[in-house]
């Protein structure tokens, strides 16, 4: 199957925008290690949890490993993305990340079963499924390497 001119841009352009909002929300939790603003920590946003996960997240809050995680999984994920690099490997850990988040302020508040990490993980699978970093990608470069051809399981994790 072939697509269009117009699908690869609207797909390069979705790929870009997801992945610089989840490069700019790890960033800007990441600099903040590094300037005399107060570090970032989940706690702030999960101390107020109600709903049946709430026990399983509080237990989590102010633990330095979680909030390093939580940024530098952002920021890796979000850089992966714009630059369509492992895009299936950073797409799985992108739906990991907004299915935490999800159950973290499960039910949602402003919605209505869907909220927005529900939006941001079906985009994230479609672009796992139809290869979106092989659309001026560095997935598209990857793949044709010596090294992949030699290790055809590295593949699974290009796209």
């Amino acid at each position: 199957m072939t697509i269009t001119r117009l699908q690869r841009i609207s797909l390069f352009v979705a790929r870009i925008l997801l992945g610089w909002l989840m490069f700019y929300a790890g960033w800007s939790k990441v600099i903040t290690y590094f300037t005399d603003a107060r570090d970032f920590s989940a706690a702030g946003f999960l101390k107020g949890l109600e709903g049946p996960f709430a026990s399983i997240f509080l237990s989590l809050s102010g633990n330095v490993v979680v909030d390093w995680l939580n940024a530098y999984g952002l920021l890796l994920v979000g850089l992966a993305i714009v630059l369509g690099i492992f895009v299936r490997f950073a797409s799985f850990w992108g739906v990991v990340l907004m299915l935490l988040y999800y159950l973290a302020g499960f039910p949602p508040e402003r919605a209505f079963i869907v909220d927005e990490h529900v939006i941001y993980s079906s985009v994230f699978v479609f672009m796992a499924f139809c290869g979106a970093g092989r659309i001026w990608g560095l997935d598209a470069f990857i793949e044709k390497t010596q090294f992949v051809k030699k290790n055809p399981a590295i593949a699974k994790f290009l796209g």
